[in-house]
C-alpha cells in the first residue's frame, strides 16, 4: 500500500475491514455436496463443513452462515475468563512488556460484541459469562494503552523504541505520534548540517556559481 500523508493514518473502518478475514471457530450443521467437503473462496479453501465437525473459517463467512443458521460459532480460545484474568495481571504487574494477543484482538472482540440480529450473536457465543469477559476485553485495553502513553512519555531524544506484540489498533493509534516525530527530526537533522556546513544565504549548500567582473586595469595616458 502507498503511503499517503494523513492525519491518523489507517482508518477503523479499514482496520475492522482487514480483521474480518481472521480465522474463527465454527461447528456447522450441515455438509457441502463438492469434493472434501470444502468450499472455495477468493481468500481460500475452507472446510470440510460437515455436521458438528469443527471448521476454521474467516469472521466474515462464519457471520453469514450464523445469520443463515447454518452454524454456532465458538469462542475464540483466547476470549475465556481464566485467560483474560491472566493477561490483564500480567499487564499490571510489568510496565516494560506486552502480553501476546491476536494483532486484532480489538477488531475480534468488538465484532463478537456487536453483530448479529437483536444481541443474540454475543449471548450465543460467550452465554452467562459475556458481562464478564467484556470487562476484562476493555480492561486488558485500556491497560495496554497506559503502558503505551507512559512510555512515549518518557522519550527523548534520537532512541531506538521496542514495542512488542502491539496489535493493529494500538499499533495505529501511536502512528502519527511515530510519523510526525520523524519529520521534525529529519527537519532538525537538515538545519543542523546546513550550520554547520556554512551555507549560502537561503540555505543552499552549493557552491556560489556567480562570476564577479575582473577588475578594472587603469592606464595611465602617456603625456605629449
Amino acid at each position: 500500500m502507498a503511503y499517503c500523508k494523513q492525519q491518523h493514518g489507517i482508518t477503523p473502518e479499514e482496520m475492522y475491514f482487514n480483521a474480518k478475514d481472521e480465522l474463527i471457530t465454527i461447528v456447522p450443521n450441515f455438509s457441502l455436496p463438492t469434493e472434501n467437503a470444502t468450499a472455495t473462496c477468493i481468500s481460500g479453501e475452507f472446510g470440510p463443513f460437515q455436521p458438528n465437525r469443527e471448521a476454521q473459517v474467516p469472521l466474515w463467512l462464519a457471520h453469514t452462515l450464523w445469520k443463515r443458521k447454518r452454524c454456532a460459532i465458538k469462542p475464540p480460545a483466547w476470549m475465556n475468563v481464566e485467560h483474560l484474568d491472566a493477561v490483564l495481571g500480567l499487564e499490571r504487574q510489568d510496565a516494560s512488556a506486552f502480553q501476546p494477543l491476536p494483532f486484532h484482538y480489538i477488531e475480534i472482540a468488538h465484532f463478537l460484541f456487536t453483530s448479529g440480529t437483536d444481541g443474540n450473536l454475543p449471548q450465543e457465543v460467550f452465554g452467562d459469562e459475556l458481562a464478564r469477559i467484556k470487562d476484562l476485553v476493555e480492561l486488558v485495553q485500556k491497560a495496554r494503552m497506559s503502558k503505551i502513553l507512559q512510555g512515549l512519555a518518557t522519550l527523548g531524544g534520537a532512541i531506538t523504541v521496542k514495542l512488542n506484540n502491539l496489535a493493529a489498533m494500538e499499533i495505529n493509534a501511536v502512528r502519527p505520534f511515530f510519523l510526525g516525530s520523524l519529520d521534525m527530526f529529519f527537519q532538525l537533522q537538515r538545519i543542523e548540517e546546513s550550520s554547520i556546513g556554512g551555507t549560502q544565504p537561503g540555505g543552499s549548500l552549493a557552491p556560489s556559481t556567480q562570476q564577479q567582473a575582473p577588475a578594472r586595469q587603469l592606464r595611465q595616458g602617456a603625456v605629449r
